[in-house]
């Protein structure tokens, strides 16, 4: 699952690095003079319905801002959108193409959202430790994700959402996300840069269900890291500081790392 993440915690210099032929303009305005993000975002959650930076299949050579939680270009006003845009928070690769709310953005609407890092909670007896999660070389990371646009009957307006698609957990993924009542680990679908073209393929050109299908796989666990952290839920953090993803023990663990 992909419920929390962090991003815009580095400088513009390192997103402008890891995509250097995309357009950065619409994200200008979310740093200052000297490359520093004006409001980093250290912790939030997909029920804050957060905009999160997208590159999309419709527009692949530059980065927009979408809102979390994808409401369906069906939904008929602003409640049912409402309803359903908290239940929309992640895609579950395997059947995104059954779901109603799901189907025709996972064959014409992919996307990759760009994020830094992410929170699983790792179940330990009666306690749920919170873990970061990030790549080992602190680059950013790509979510394979796919998106949609609504039109408020109300208003008028077109609202731009996405959805984090998932997928089963690698080893390391497996250890944190071991939640006893869930059927299986499970872990955001992170794109490996060989394949973040393949994912956003043409919204012109037909791609089947197998094809988007055969993407959705475990990361490299090897590419990765993850550390405990002080809770990330309960109570409201007022302020976005390093110290949220600084690394926390609690003791007696279980030795993953």
């Amino acid at each position: 699952m992909c419920y929390d993440v962090a991003y815009f915690t580095q400088k513009k210099q390192k997103y402008k690095k890891r995509h250097p032929d995309k357009d950065l303009s619409a994200l200008e305005s979310l740093f200052d003079e000297n490359g520093n993000p004006v409001k980093p975002m250290f912790h939030i959650t997909g029920f804050d319905h957060p905009k999160l930076p997208v590159i999309t299949n419709l527009n692949p050579d530059q980065f927009a801002l979408f809102e979390w939680g994808l409401i369906p270009f069906w939904a008929n006003d602003r409640e049912q959108a409402n309803e359903i845009h908290n239940k929309t928070i992640n895609a579950r690769g395997e059947t995104m193409f059954d779901k109603p709310s799901f189907r025709k953005a996972s064959t014409d609407r992919r996307c990759i959202i760009m994020i830094d890092g992410f929170f699983e909670h790792q179940h330990k007896k009666k306690q749920q430790l919170p873990y970061y999660i990030s790549l080992k070389d602190n680059s950013p990371i790509s979510l394979a994700g796919i998106w949609e646009e609504w039109e408020n009957p109300d208003s008028g307006n077109t609202i731009s959402t996405i959805s984090v698609v998932t997928t089963k957990a690698n080893p390391l993924m497996a250890k944190i996300h071991n939640n006893p009542k869930l059927k299986e680990p499970r872990m955001p679908l992170i794109l490996p840069r060989e394949l973040e073209t393949e994912w956003l393929t043409d919204i012109n050109d037909k791609v089947s269900e197998e094809q988007v299908k055969a993407l959705i796989q475990p990361f490299d666990e090897n590419l990765m890291q993850a550390w405990s952290v002080k809770p990330v839920r309960g109570k409201k953090i007022k302020t976005q500081t390093k110290d949220i993803i600084a690394k926390h023990e609690y003791g007696e663990q279980l030795g993953l790392f």
